[in-house]
């Protein structure tokens, strides 16, 4: 599913269709995404570069079937806590959240990623 450069709020009703494995909401107006991302239980890649997000829910780290996760060109000033449940990712991009800090833990996940073969581009 690919809806962009007119969407300033996603709906947690669009979250329902829970067999979705490519959700691309990039190149949008996005302030926020609601913590019903977590009902897409088969998401593989998530794409939300190009929007305008400041945070993310902390149900993201639910998603543990998420390969790939694109978030650059944001305004994220930080991720949440729980992101390093995210074991299986193969890319992570998070380029262009010139505000963004990681937490030592985060840190330590992003190496751990590293190791394991995940191209990670911040």
């Amino acid at each position: 599913m690919c809806i962009r450069d007119s969407l300033t709020a996603v709906e947690s009703t669009m979250f329902i269709f829970e067999r979705i494995e490519v959700l691309n909401l990039s190149e949008n107006h996005l302030k926020s995404i609601p913590e019903e991302i977590d009902r897409l239980i088969y998401l593989k890649s998530l794409i939300l570069s190009d929007n305008e997000l400041e945070c993310l829910p902390a149900s993201i780290g639910k998603l543990r079937e998420l390969e790939y996760l694109y978030l650059s060109g944001n305004k994220l000033n930080d991720l949440p806590v729980n992101i390093i449940e995210l074991k299986q990712l193969k890319c992570l991009s998070l380029t262009e959240n010139y505000n963004l800090t990681l937490s030592h833990e985060q840190q330590n996940w992003i190496e751990l990623l590293k190791k394991n073969g995940c191209e990670v581009v911040l």
